[in-house]
């Protein structure tokens, strides 16, 4: 069962500590002591984590516990935690109850906010478990938006089927995405390019949120699924796989995809972010490599780091191939309708 609390008149801009108590005829059980900051106003840093497939592994070393004792242990001051889906094996109890076990640290740091992964399953137990920014579709929380100083977060759900789905997802990014915030970043499940050997780049995302992005100046978007890390950049848009979070790791494919900048694969790591005023910086941070069939830590070792200047205006407005490809995403999704209309 889930209990929620809601907490009112907090000040802007200032850090919480608290502590849970849970009172029943047995007595008083009493949580480790939590934090959490509220928003800053524009033109503070803020700073996440982001970090995605986090499938709990049945034999060997806990590959999870590893992932998030390092981001508990993390110097960075972040404000929140972002996960890019696949949050668990499959949302059933014993594998919440493992998840919460290996991030228990994790969790006290930070808020987290996920977006629906295809291990999910849309299941009631994610709804249930989870308290996320506004949003729409079932709950209000299938896809959200997080507005936070001069960060704006869409997270978008990559598992639907229903065309109006896609639709209502567009229009909410395109809402979202339009506000005055400096740093824009989008997080959802499946990637849109990949050079993953099995799941590729093949979801037709290019088409139906590429142009998007591109129009409304997105600097970064967190993808997840392919059990590796790759960084891809297209139309002046970043494109991160992060799907490193303590799943069985997969392999890369020989040839790369288009823009692909940096892809590396057996490592289990999660992302660090932070913005200020004229820039975002990334540290993509290695927890452990599998070696033989177990991981192996792998201290103080980056995978990738980059730092993101402002794009200028006029370097945002749509390029002529981002028009095409809005005109083709508009083909293809009434393509889709029609033939869901003759079924």
């Amino acid at each position: 069962m889930t209990t929620r609390a809601a907490i009112t008149g907090l000040a802007p801009a200032t850090e919480y500590v608290y502590r849970v108590v849970l009172i029943d005829e047995q007595g008083e059980t009493t949580s480790p002591l939590g934090a959490f900051v509220t928003a800053p106003p524009p033109g503070e840093s803020v700073s996440f984590i982001v970090l995605a497939d986090t499938q709990q592994q049945l034999e060997g070393i806990n590959r999870l516990s590893l992932v998030g004792a390092a981001i508990a242990e993390d110097d960075l001051a972040y404000d929140f935690i972002v996960h890019a889906g696949d949050v668990v094996e499959s949302p059933v109890a014993p594998y919440w109850d493992d998840w919460f076990a290996s991030f228990a640290t994790m969790l006290q740091r930070a808020p987290f906010l996920p977006v629906l992964g295809n291990h999910e399953g849309n299941h009631r137990s994610y709804y249930d478990t989870f308290e996320l920014p506004p949003g729409a579709g079932k709950e209000e929380k299938q896809w959200w938006a997080l507005h936070w100083g001069d960060v704006v977060i869409v997270g978008l759900d990559t598992n639907v089927t229903r065309v109006a789905d896609y639709y209502a997802q567009q229009d909410w990014a395109r809402e979202h995405l339009s506000g005055i915030e400096e740093h824009k970043f989008v997080v959802f499940h499946h990637p849109v390019f990949s050079s993953d050997a099995y799941h590729g780049s093949g979801y037709s995302y290019d088409v139906i949120y590429h142009p998007i992005f591109v129009e409304h100046g997105v600097d970064i978007v967190f993808n997840g699924h392919a059990h590796n890390y790759e960084h891809i950049e297209r139309d002046g848009v970043v494109y991160l796989v992060v799907g490193g979070g303590g799943a069985t790791p997969r392999a890369l494919a020989e040839e790369r995809t288009e823009g692909s900048i940096l892809a590396t694969e057996g490592h289990h790591f999660y992302a660090r972010v932070s913005t200020a005023p004229g820039e975002i910086a990334v540290d993509v941070v290695s927890v452990a490599v599998e070696i033989d069939g177990a991981p192996s830590p792998t201290p103080d070792l980056l995978i990738d780091a980059f730092t993101l200047p402002p794009t200028p205006f006029l370097s945002r407005l749509p390029s002529l191939g981002a028009l095409l490809f809005a005109v083709a995403a508009g083909v293809l999704l009434a393509t889709l309708a029609a033939q869901l209309l003759q079924r």
